[in-house]
């Protein structure tokens, strides 16, 4: 680990800031290091109120989600700072297959484990005559409630063994979270029962788990960031999926750049609504039940 923390310290590379405000640590303090957003909200959580407890966002708020995430030099002396780096799991961390021997001295805690996979399923972009599709797990396992809770006790029970000292705070700490998010989850569910049978297209594989969790369907998943934008031909075959399933939405997120959404709803009708995947947002307690109930009520509008 220390071998690889000083290479890295000394290639030139772009420094990327943490996320939200990231609390130095002091002295003697614990600091724990966390992949990205979601992670972070949920850490934050967990250790709210402990002295000497830090919690710092290895990504930037605006980095997204994490497939192709390079470490950078300040990730290196975050996490030779750290004394427990928490991820997501599910694949969404691929960074760390180039550290399964150098990080063995850090403490991981994995907030994915005993949680269900959702096969994603998106389009390939391609020149190819056949309309094809991409078939992989899908690791925005925190875009459901449910599996959001789950995250939060497996985070718990990780820094409870890793740091036993805290083990009433940080439990008592849960307790308080997890009907937090119970609420929200009924929310959700109660939502859910007004959407049975409606169709949507999606522009981000995030939303699967909500569509899981709420009972809409998905009838496509455009992931444009990774084969660019659909052909004509691709666009053709969407417009007909389309009609064909009286598809009510099109839900894209935040910042979305691409022109596919915009030829579909020019072409059927079909409305854009943008809906966030919770990878980046406030430094707030609440972040995650914040946005989380925007987007209910933004589904509830758009399958009125």
């Amino acid at each position: 680990m220390k071998k690889f923390l000083a290479v890295l310290l000394a290639v030139s590379i772009l420094v990327l800031s943490a996320c939200g405000v990231k609390n130095e640590k002091n002295g003697d303090g614990t600091v724990i290091a966390v992949s990205f957003y979601p992670i972070y909200i949920f850490t934050l959580n967990l250790v709210n109120g402990i002295d000497g407890v830090s919690v710092s966002c290895m990504a930037e708020q605006n980095t997204g989600c994490l497939h192709d995430y390079t470490l950078t030099a300040k990730d290196a002396r975050l996490l030779s700072d750290a004394d427990a780096f928490v991820i997501n799991g599910a694949g969404m961390e691929t960074f760390l297959h180039d550290l399964e021997e150098t990080v063995e001295e850090l403490p991981v805690i994995d907030s994915s484990v005993g949680i269900e996979l959702l096969c994603g399923h998106s389009h390939e972009h391609e020149e190819a005559t056949e309309h094809s599709h991409n078939h992989q797990n899908n690791s925005h396992i925190w875009m459901s409630v449910e599996n959001a809770k789950k995250q939060v006790l497996n985070i718990k029970d990780g820094l409870v063994e890793i740091f036993p000292q805290y083990k009433s705070e940080i439990s008592a700490n849960c307790e308080v979270y997890l009907g937090k998010l119970n609420v929200l989850d009924n929310e959700m569910q109660t939502t859910g029962e007004s959407l049975k049978d409606i169709n949507v297209i999606t522009f981000h594989g995030a939303y699967e788990y909500m569509a899981e969790d709420m009972g809409f369907n998905i009838v496509s998943t455009i992931e444009s960031d990774e084969g660019g934008e659909p052909s004509a031909k691709e666009l053709a075959h969407l417009c007909g999926e389309i009609e064909e399933n009286g598809v009510k939405a099109l839900f894209v997120e935040p910042h979305y750049d691409g022109s596919a959404a915009q030829v579909l709803s020019d072409e059927t009708g079909a409305k854009i609504y943008v809906l966030n995947p919770v990878i980046s947002g406030e430094n707030s307690l609440t972040a995650y039940e914040d946005i989380m109930r925007q987007n209910i009520e933004i589904i509830k509008k758009a399958v009125k």
